[in-house]
């Protein structure tokens, strides 16, 4: 089996909805994400998906949609209401809380729309110690 992995960090900021310590304050991290893709052939080229259009694809959609934005419970009434009232704000709504896991379960089903069976998993680092991943 082959696979390859790219890497992609992005800044970005959340707070997670009724819990109880540190993480229910709005905070942000430098989150990295890994996106792996596996075959057991590769195509004339070599590759099992060429390095530079899988890191272009998901890096312009976490460009768009992650990077510098706040990720927001979609029930979080409060913190979108204070985001709302900013003049300058980049707002990315979760169906639950924007944990590392659901951050990973989100990824991997926009990752897999692009590129499918070949998806083996995404891993969202939260910092350098901790990371949650999703894999089919």
């Amino acid at each position: 089996m082959f696979t390859d992995r790219i890497e992609l960090t992005f800044d970005a900021g959340h707070r997670q909805l009724y819990y109880q310590g540190k993480c229910e304050s709005p905070h942000g991290h430098t989150f990295k994400a890994e996106i792996l893709v596996s075959s057991d052939r590769v195509d004339r080229m070599g590759f099992v998906v060429d390095f530079v259009e899988l890191k272009n694809r998901v890096g312009r959609w976490i460009d768009e949609n992650w990077d510098h934005a706040f990720l927001i419970n979609q029930q979080d009434n409060e913190l979108l209401q204070a985001l709302n009232s900013l003049t300058q704000k980049k707002i990315f709504i979760l169906d639950g809380n924007p944990s590392a896991e659901n951050m990973a379960k989100y990824l991997y089903d926009y990752v897999n729309t692009l590129y499918g069976d070949l998806l083996s998993k995404v891993v969202i680092w939260e910092s350098p110690i901790q990371y949650a991943e999703y894999s089919r």
